[in-house]
């Protein structure tokens, strides 16, 4: 497939203005490289030679016009004509359309003499009022972006009358001097910083004025906008986590990465790509880094309906919406990934959405892999992706493209975790697991999720996920209503859940540890202080086959623990005579739950249970059956609680299943064993505790025969996870320290941990395989022994 970008790699050679562009800019190091070159104007979007050659593609090139018509014909604000000015000024550069270019030039010239807000102001600053999470008046001059009439005036500067042109230029150098000087007043809250800067709102016209700056050609003036308050270089050095994650939650990262890929290639053909793309913060983060951001918290795709388009959905956490990656279509085309949105809260200006950004991305960076999820975005019925024609790119074949790899992770900084069973290129259609883990950290909208499973995603099926009603107020109003939309975790006695750090400096009040390259992907968080008087952990085991998850919590008095997750689907056998109905309970504990209805009670006591939840039974039009199996090794006193969320009807595929107990201290150890082929096609027969104490669990977790599992997990918690902890049964005994996987077959016994003694029945002569090396062991009447390593 060849590949065109005109105004991304310049590779022209404009006469008598500059020449080729290196691709690679230099590192913002000051060694004398990356001096600034004049070039002739236009040249953000497009420069002259470049609208000539887009307008010979239009005239000789079928696909091209096909890309062109879209454009012009979709233009309601989520479509790739939505950003009305853009599609006028491509209108008029490329295809000579004077109308388009004369409403654009009178948009201009009414720029002349503006000023940011507070300069016009004649009121006192300490008479305005600050509303608490959402946009005030006193600081809208932050959502104050016009990069509209900044690329208007790149466009028109050499039609506009000397006095004009002097007019527009004064009203952009007055927008920088405006930032550099302070851009007062601040919300009385505001700082910049991790959590209490908002980007959305906050960064608009910051990044505006960085264009502004590079519009006027004014390399101290880029300089000083680069390196100023709230600058490109402390949003790269200090603003984002682990060098790529936002701060807020995910839902809202999408609102200046337009603006900052067209600062990033303007700065391009300046030769100032030290400003922009080729500037590495202090922690590692570049542009390319934050926009691979969706790479990172993507999961594997989901069904999609009949003759539609899959969904890739991404890590969503918060009280605001879906996170957002590749949105899919029904089959009457409606859905997609929007090209341009707009919210009060972010500006006048239409934001970019992904669909951009990967054209931008894989225009600049070709071997990345943005085309296989442009391949994706396609309509239903395209055999190829038609791009916009704004950043002159052909069609993308589906069959021409590769997914790029995928890793499991701890984000330290961001305070989450993200286990993928899969970690190479199939990862993205297959049907394994990936699974994420909130940890007790605060973040911009944190709805008291700590320690929460955010989504959990298995046989291309959402199968955890948020529901139910958000909270009214900003960053939640009400405790249960916060559990609700993010918390698949515990809720202690109904007390609200408080973070233990505040995400300036990453999980320093956790205890966190990660083992996520062998069999299995394992991590562990906890802390002290999340509800009062208790230390938690939770730990996760993630196989391709189910996730093993356990749940520590002591206190130093009796305490009721509410283990929840939110399960896409419905309870089966919920009407059988297991399940009581709330109103007729008759238990000495209360049950009733003020954020659940259509309540039934299962008492299991010191039994096992299992719940058993299904998307779809298996029949004709719905032959697949895909569910989930939950069951807990049994403690005393379990009480088990079937419901609908708030805001989900009970007809639709939402559920609260949640495990209540009265104690001290409790460990939750739940299998969650995906399924498909209906309740019956579950692989898991036994789920045996292997021995438990203060300190520690082990199980056994064994599937039917020829499924392959045959597994022996354990692990321990808080100081104990620092000491060998020893477990016994049935002639098998393991001494490990932290944690320990083992999956037994007949050619190899495969573990992952740090083991002193492992001893396990074995059919046989299988080789050992620790931590992925082979090692030494015995096989004596049947059980195979680690060989301990010399002192």
């Amino acid at each position: 497939m060849r590949l065109k970008a005109l105004s991304l790699t310049v590779a022209f050679a404009i006469a008598g203005a500059v020449t080729a562009i290196s691709a690679t800019p230099a590192a913002y190091a000051g060694d004398g490289e990356g001096q600034m070159r004049k070039v002739e104007r236009p040249f953000i979007l497009w420069t002259k030679e470049e609208a000539a050659e887009l307008r010979r593609r239009h005239e000789n090139d079928p696909d091209f016009r096909k890309q062109v018509e879209r454009m012009n014909r979709l233009t309601n604000t989520r479509e790739v004509g939505g950003n009305a000015t853009l599609r006028n000024l491509f209108n008029y550069m490329v295809l000579g359309d004077e109308q388009a270019g004369e409403r654009e030039k009178r948009a201009l010239l009414n720029f002349i003499g503006r000023k940011p807000e507070p300069l016009t102001w004649g009121i006192d600053v300490e008479d305005l009022t600050w509303h608490v999470g959402g946009p005030s008046h006193g600081d809208r001059h932050m959502r104050d972006e016009q990069t509209l009439n900044t690329l208007r005036y790149d466009v028109f500067y050499h039609e506009l009358t000397d006095e004009q042109r002097e007019g527009v230029e004064k009203a952009l150098k007055t927008y920088v001097d405006f930032h550099l000087s302070g851009h007062q007043p601040w919300h009385p809250d505001f700082n910049y910083d991790r959590t209490s800067w908002l980007p959305n709102m906050h960064w608009p016209r910051a990044i505006g004025t960085h264009l502004m700056a590079v519009a006027l050609q004014d390399e101290e003036l880029i300089r000083k906008m680069f390196e100023g308050p709230g600058g490109f270089k402390w949003y790269f050095d200090e603003y984002l986590a682990d060098g790529r994650f936002y701060m807020e939650e995910f839902g809202k990262h999408y609102s200046n990465l337009g603006t900052k890929l067209m600062y990033c290639e303007a700065l391009e053909k300046l030769n100032l790509g030290q400003y922009g793309y080729g500037y590495t913060g202090k922690g590692g983060a570049t542009v390319k880094k934050r926009l691979k951001m969706l790479f990172d918290i993507g999961y594997p795709r989901l069904e999609a309906p009949e003759g539609g388009m899959p969904r890739y959905p991404a890590v969503t956490m918060g009280d605001a919406g879906d996170t957002g990656f590749v949105n899919g279509y029904d089959a009457r085309g409606r859905g997609g990934s929007r090209w341009w949105s707009t919210a009060h809260m972010n500006g006048p200006l239409p934001k970019m959405g992904v669909p951009g950004w990967f054209e931008v991305a894989h225009a600049r960076w070709p071997d990345a892999h943005f085309d296989y999820f442009l391949a994706q975005l396609r309509r239903p019925g395209d055999d190829r992706y038609y791009p916009s024609p704004y950043f002159g790119l052909e069609p993308i074949d589906p069959a021409d493209v590769t997914p790029p790899p995928a890793e499991s992770y701890v984000a330290f900084e961001r305070g989450f975790a993200m286990l993928r069973a899969e970690h190479s290129r199939d990862y993205w259609e297959s049907p394994s697991p990936a699974v994420s883990l909130q940890f007790a950290m605060y973040y911009v909208h944190y709805v008291s999720d700590c320690f929460a499973i955010m989504q959990y995603v298995s046989h291309n099926r959402m199968l955890y996920d948020r529901m139910g009603r958000t909270a009214r107020g900003y960053a939640g109003g009400d405790a249960w209503r916060d559990h609700v939309r993010g918390h698949s975790g515990v809720v202690v006695d109904r007390e609200r859940a408080r973070w233990v750090d505040r995400g300036e400096r990453g999980v320093e009040n956790h205890r966190v540890r990660e083992d996520l390259d062998g069999p299995v992907r394992f991590t562990s968080v906890g802390a002290e202080g999340v509800y009062t008087d208790v230390n938690q952990e939770r730990a996760l085991f993630l196989t391709h086959e189910y996730m093993f998850d356990v749940f520590w919590l002591t206190s130093d008095r009796l305490r009721t623990y509410d283990w929840q997750v939110l399960v896409r689907g419905r309870i089966h056998d919920f009407d059988n005579a297991a399940w009581t109905p709330a109103d007729n309970w008759r238990g000495d504990r209360e049950v009733e739950r003020p954020h659940l209805h259509n309540m039934k009670v299962k008492n299991p006591g010191a039994d096992p249970w299992v719940v058993t939840v299904i998307q779809d039974e298996v029949n004709p039009e719905s032959p697949r059956g895909v569910g989930v199996r939950i069951r807990m090794l049994p403690e005393e006193g379990t009480l088990v609680l079937g419901s609908v969320p708030p805001s989900v009807d009970a007809d639709n595929q939402g559920r609260s299943v949640l495990v209540t107990r009265k104690a001290p201290a409790t460990v939750f150890a739940a299998l969650h064993e995906p399924f498909e082929g209906g309740p019956g096609g579950h692989a898991i027969e036994q789920f045996e505790r292997i021995g438990q104490n203060d300190g520690a669990v082990a199980a056994r977790i064994v599937g039917k025969a020829g499924s392959g599992i045959d597994d022996r997990v354990m692990v321990a918690w808080d100081e104990a996870a620092e000491e060998p902890v020893t477990f016994e049964q049935d002639g098998e005994r393991f001494t490990f320290t932290g944690h320990g996987y083992i999956r037994i077959g007949r050619e190899v016994v495969e573990a992952a941990g740090n083991f002193d003694e492992l001893v396990v029945r074995v059919e046989g002569n299988p080789r050992l395989v620790l931590n992925g090396e082979r090692t030494d062991s015995t096989i004596r009447d049947g059980r195979l022994h680690l060989v301990p390593t010399a002192e």
